[in-house]
């Protein structure tokens, strides 16, 4: 039995959060995604820890950069290989259904897109599911904001370094909430290579702000791969790679 063990929390004004700028992201973990290949069940993939590399994977002023991901990928390829952290399944052919294992094969956590969104074309909502034992999981669901067109968009504000800022009509996040603090996932249409893991925080002041945890980049935004820092000070590393790697999976996210 499934019980989702946090509230719904949208956050409509989420694109115009200040963000928290005295805690800029500082990663200290790194890790090699790769998703399994498309139209097959037969292939696992693996999350590759490349944290030893992390000097020379990630710029606190220039965030991810081409340079970054060139190294990251020769890092996967070198001998000996860099540890396996986790594996990632599909469930089905189509891939709605991805579960990820650690090391040992245990599951820690599935994710799906509910079939009837998928063909109904919504695609607007992913479920993630936590087992922990005598068929019990936690569920957690992410949904998809889309910022609408007006003058808002035109406000100048600070953004993560890495990050170009534009004048666009639209932008897109995925939301979630986990153990009651709400969390997002931002990219804009002409920066989709890079994506920000924003955690949604309250200063002293009682003021709402967000706060960059992770990065995840990619040489082409349709790709099955990429590097992938975080926090994991700031936030459970299962969490983010779960998500990101559902977004990507689920191909819905960011790229319409």
């Amino acid at each position: 039995m499934s019980t989702a063990t946090d509230p719904p929390m949208m956050y409509p004004s989420a694109f115009s959060l200040p963000l928290d700028l005295n805690h800029p992201l500082s990663p200290n973990r790194a890790l090699a995604i790769h998703l399994p290949s498309p139209l097959t069940t037969q292939k696992p993939s693996s999350i590759q820890d490349l944290t030893s590399r992390l000097p020379s994977l990630y710029s606190p002023t220039e965030g991810i950069t081409n340079e970054h991901l060139l190294a990251a990928r020769k890092a996967t390829i070198v001998s000996p290989s860099p540890p396996i952290d986790y594996v990632l399944e599909k469930q089905n052919v189509i891939g709605t259904h991805l579960a990820i294992l650690d090391a040992e094969g245990n599951e820690l956590a599935e994710w799906r897109l509910p079939i009837l969104k998928l063909l109904m074309g919504i695609g607007k909502v992913i479920e993630v599911k936590f087992p922990h034992g005598a068929g019990e999981a936690d569920l957690m669901e992410m949904r998809r904001l889309t910022e609408g067109k007006g003058e808002e968009r035109d406000k100048e504000v600070p953004i993560p370094a890495g990050v170009q800022h534009h004048h666009v009509h639209q932008r897109h996040a995925e939301s979630f909430v986990k153990d009651g603090i709400a969390f997002l996932w931002e990219a804009e249409p002409e920066v989709l290579c890079q994506k920000a893991l924003f955690k949604v925080v309250h200063d002293e002041n009682g003021k709402t702000r967000k706060r960059e945890v992770a990065r995840f980049g990619q040489q082409n935004p349709r790709d099955r791969d990429g590097l992938l820092v975080l926090d994991a000070r700031e936030v459970d590393e299962l969490i983010v790679v779960l998500t990101i790697c559902a977004m990507v999976e689920a191909k819905d996210s960011f790229l319409r």
